[in-house]
């Protein structure tokens, strides 16, 4: 073979500028499907990381309202004595500037949590000696505790509420539960007329008892049922009976009608008085906030960026959640 017909069979073998052209414009589109494969899949691995860390915060805190309220307290025969306290809580502060919130619901009431008993399981000596130290330990004596739920924006690991200007603490919407021993129940809050003022001396422990965080709303509806007007006797009186939905919302509630006051022979609702009133059932619901969500109110409490619309606030950074409680009868 001569040199000269060797160079033409080399040239024959190479690529022509158009063949490298086609071949780079096939790489470029196979990489752009491939980026666009892989943010497909980082934007539905966050999407579900997200959705999976609200579900377990609003079902923590649901599933904890929940088993409280189903062991409510409540005596039929007790004269004038209030046994449950729920209003439209004002109490929030601190929030960045444009994220103010809707009102949520606040709640007292007397129930037997499980938990009311820390100490009883902390121990083997505890729990072997229970009777021994029942009457030596505050913590173990009794089975009714008075409980609140109320949100808070704070930083819960420092333990401070939201200064304006900080930039140490991270507060966040926090959902604060507080359980009082059942000793301090029985000889401090019990058999009052007044749950919320009697309750009131607690108030500064609540602080200590951070139950969930990134809850920007609760909201409850109580179904009551009450003796109504023109109640008579035998099945006069119990087709007298009605039954009225009363909401804890705040976007329903009006200035002197956002209490709920439950006592043993009748209800306080909506500035009305409800005879032979009884809880039959509650709608607990939450409003969540997404990891999302957190960075953005803290860029907007730093002053980093303007705060959103509200609306677009919860419609792109919260999911909702509710559950449905039967509450027991009065005893």
């Amino acid at each position: 073979m001569t040199y000269k017909s060797l160079c033409i069979k080399t040239l024959r073998r190479a690529f022509t500028l158009v063949e490298l052209i086609t071949a780079m414009a096939i790489t470029a589109i196979l990489v752009v499907v491939i980026m666009q494969l892989t943010n497909q899949g980082v934007t539905l691995w966050k999407s579900i990381r997200q959705d999976t860390s609200t579900s377990a915060a609003a079902r923590l805190a649901l599933q904890t309202m929940a088993r409280d309220l189903e062991s409510i307290q409540i005596r039929s025969n007790a004269k004038e004595f209030q046994w449950l306290y729920a209003e439209v809580d004002g109490a929030m502060r601190g929030m960045p500037k444009g994220l103010s919130i809707p009102k949520s619901a606040r709640l007292i009431f007397y129930s037997c949590p499980p938990d009311r008993n820390p100490s009883v399981s902390a121990s083997t000596s505890m729990r072997n000696g229970y009777r021994a130290l029942l009457a030596s330990q505050p913590e173990t004596q009794g089975d009714v505790s008075a409980v609140s739920y109320r949100l808070k924006f704070r930083d819960h690991i420092l333990n401070i509420p939201s200064r304006k200007g900080d930039t140490q603490s991270f507060p966040l919407f926090s959902l604060y539960r507080h359980v009082v021993s059942p000793r301090d129940t029985y000889e401090r809050v019990l058999g009052a007329e007044n749950l919320e003022t009697r309750y009131a001396q607690f108030e500064p422990q609540e602080d200590e008892h951070f139950l969930c965080e990134n809850i920007v709303e609760l909201n409850l509806i109580l179904n009551v049922q009450y003796v109504g007007d023109g109640a008579g006797t035998g099945n006069a009186q119990e087709n007298a009976y009605r039954t009225v939905s009363v909401p804890i919302l705040s976007s329903t509630a009006k200035r002197g009608k956002d209490r709920f006051r439950l006592y043993s022979n009748r209800a306080d609702a909506e500035g009305n008085s409800l005879e032979n009133a009884r809880i039959l059932s509650a709608e607990i619901s939450m409003t969540v906030l997404t990891e999302e969500g957190v960075a953005l109110v803290e860029q907007v409490r730093l002053g980093q960026r303007h705060a959103p619309k509200l609306e677009d606030f919860f419609s792109r950074y919260t999911h909702s959640f509710s559950r449905s409680v039967s509450l027991p009868l009065p005893l």
